[in-house]
């Protein structure tokens, strides 16, 4: 009962949040603005509040990460911010859609823009490395886990077509297509031990740091 009013709560500020968190994406997207001429970042970590949560630079030993992630936000609100990227980003790996669908978005919808994102990547020469949208908990509604699925399944065949690393971050965090308690306090986000699993997946992928 606890874990599910945790969720509903979770429901609700997702829900009837988005007006109210405006000026915190705006204030985000700024700083982005402000730092997209670093040259020192290659690597990106694109996405809503599960990215933004990750230490990433903490967690990789890498000081060429950038994170990228706003609390909160959708594939439209993602399309929208792609112009303050840094052009010297060489990978991005993204992950995204699950408040579109919290949200109820049209899942066709929801992969158009999932669609146009990965184009205007790589119109900007940045690789995407398309991570799987994660299940969430198990007292989450059959709907969402379905319409999760489906999007993972839109990704994976977008990834086979365009020779694109897909990333299956759900066959360790959410074996059985829902997020495993242990890695999660609320069903959605991750703790310290799930950001480490998906540490240990992504970093085989990383370009390598060139010696000095």
């Amino acid at each position: 009962m606890r874990f599910l009013l945790k969720f509903l709560s979770l429901f609700l500020y997702i829900s009837v949040g988005l007006l109210a968190s405006s000026p915190y994406y705006e204030h985000k997207v700024s700083q982005f603005k402000l730092l997209s001429d670093d040259k020192t970042k290659s690597i990106v970590m694109l996405g809503d509040s599960i990215t933004e949560r990750g230490l990433w630079s903490e967690l990789t030993n890498r000081m060429d990460i950038a994170n990228r992630g706003i609390s909160g936000d959708t594939t439209e609100g993602v399309m929208d911010r792609l112009n303050n990227l840094n052009p010297n980003f060489k990978q991005c790996f993204i992950m995204l859609g699950i408040n579109d669908i919290l949200r109820g978005e049209d899942i066709l919808n929801i992969m158009k823009n999932y669609k146009n994102i990965l184009n205007t990547l790589r119109q900007k020469n940045i690789t995407p490395y398309i991570q799987s949208t994660l299940y969430i908990g198990s007292n989450a509604p059959y709907l969402y886990k379905q319409r999760v699925k489906k999007l993972n399944q839109f990704l994976q065949r977008y990834a086979k077509e365009h020779k694109l690393v897909y990333i299956d971050l759900n066959k360790s965090l959410a074996p059985n297509s829902y997020l495993k308690q242990n890695y999660s306090l609320d069903g959605l986000h991750l703790n310290g031990e799930g950001y480490l699993i998906w540490k240990n997946i992504i970093t085989k992928h990383f370009i390598q740091v060139k010696a000095q």
